[in-house]
Parts: structure tokens; C-alpha cells; sequence
């Protein structure tokens, strides 16, 4: 075996210990396709809630903004109480009654209604009203 193919098995076994040291912490990769507008956007995120001078890597924007929406969960829930037709909390709703929701579709089913109160008015993005 010469210097380049110890070389390369160094390296593959590197990589294999390494992936093994992820799945043995429950580290889980997501391949995920952004269009050009979202990685600018990701971007200025990382620019936004980084130290001056040193923008954040992307994987941590994410990670930073699924612990801030998450942690916006209870109080979104608190928000949203109980549906006044079914007595099951929301937004799960008649959804844990049956499979797919006994009353979905119907006009007093709160899934039928209201499921966009779910993004307060403040987090949706403008849209220009078309006359």
C-alpha cells in the first residue's frame, strides 16, 4: 500500500468514525432544497442574530429558529383554548377523536374555519390586495 491509499484510508475511516460519533448522538441531516430569495433571507438571518462582524453558519439560524418557534408552541396553544365544538384542544382538535377529524369539513369545525389563526397576522408575509 503506498503513501496516497494510506492516505485515502485514513481518511475514509475519519469520516466513518465521525459519522458513526453523529448517529451514536442522534444527530440527523436534512437535505433541504431553498430557492435563491429563501438563502438570502436565511442569510440576513444569520447576519441579524450573530455577533458583530462574524454572521452565524446556517445550519445554527436553523437550528436557533426551531427552538424559537418551538418555544412559541405553549403560548400559541394558550392562545387557541379549546374548540367549541368538539371540547378537544387546539390545534389538534377533533383530530385526536378520529383519524383525519370527525368534524372536518363541517362549517362549525374549527379545522374548517380558523386553521389560518394558527400564523398570527404579524409572522404571515405582506400581500398586495389585487383590485
Amino acid at each position: 500500500m503506498n503513501k496516497e491509499d494510506r492516505l485515502r484510508e485514513q481518511g475514509r475511516r475519519r469520516a466513518q468514525r465521525f459519522r458513526d460519533n453523529q448517529k451514536s448522538n442522534g444527530v440527523t441531516n436534512f437535505p433541504l432544497p431553498l430557492e435563491q430569495k429563501e438563502v438570502e433571507q436565511l442569510n440576513e438571518i444569520c447576519r441579524f442574530f450573530s455577533q458583530p462582524g462574524t454572521p452565524c453558519k446556517q445550519a445554527e439560524a436553523l437550528q436557533l429558529l426551531i427552538h424559537r418557534v418551538h418555544a412559541e408552541i405553549p403560548v400559541i396553544k394558550e392562545k387557541l383554548g379549546t374548540c367549541k365544538y368538539c371540547g378537544e384542544s387546539l390545534p389538534e382538535g377533533c383530530a385526536n377523536l378520529n383519524q383525519g377529524g370527525l368534524f372536518k369539513g363541517d362549517a362549525r369545525c374549527w379545522h374548517t374555519t380558523n386553521r389560518v389563526r394558527l400564523f398570527e397576522p404579524r409572522l404571515l408575509p405582506k400581500t398586495t390586495e389585487v383590485s
